[in-house]
Parts: C-alpha cells; structure tokens; sequence
C-alpha cells in the first residue's frame, strides 16, 4: 500500500483515477471504532483499497493499494467469464 500520511503534491485525491478523497467514497468495506475515532476501510472506484482515519482533525487517507486486477476486480463482482 501507499502510504499517504503526510500528504502529497498533487492534492488529496486517488492518484490512480483522481477521485477525491474528500468526495464519498465508491464502497465502505469496513469501519471500526478505535479509542481516538474510527479507522475505515473504502474502495476507490478504481479499485484501490484505502485505509481512511476519521477522528477530532477530521478524515484523511493514510493508506491506499494500487487498482485490483480486472480479473480480482471480477471474482469481487461475483461476475463470471466463459471463455
């Protein structure tokens, strides 16, 4: 994963498909309760996973995955291919 804690040059959007990352997320995988805030999962849509941080300073993306592969991208559809 990327790390993007201290933020980067282009803005604080997806460097993958410039999604950003103030805008709401494509899908929240998962979200959990932590003792400063709440640690989220998202996906970008893209594909990139992203580890978001939401506490008192507000959110920002600490951590971000390259898209999936169009063919990981499929089995997590559930869409099947027959070649």
């Amino acid at each position: 994963m990327i790390s993007t804690a201290h933020g980067r040059p282009d803005g604080d959007a997806c460097p993958h498909c410039g999604w950003p990352d103030r805008a709401e997320p494509f899908q929240v995988v998962s979200r959990h309760n932590t003792a400063g805030g709440h640690t989220v999962w998202t996906r970008c849509g893209c594909g990139s996973l992203q580890m978001r941080v939401v506490d008192a300073c507000g959110m920002r993306v600490v951590s971000r995955s390259r898209p999936a592969e169009q063919g990981a991208a499929d089995v997590r559809s559930g869409a099947v291919w027959v070649t």
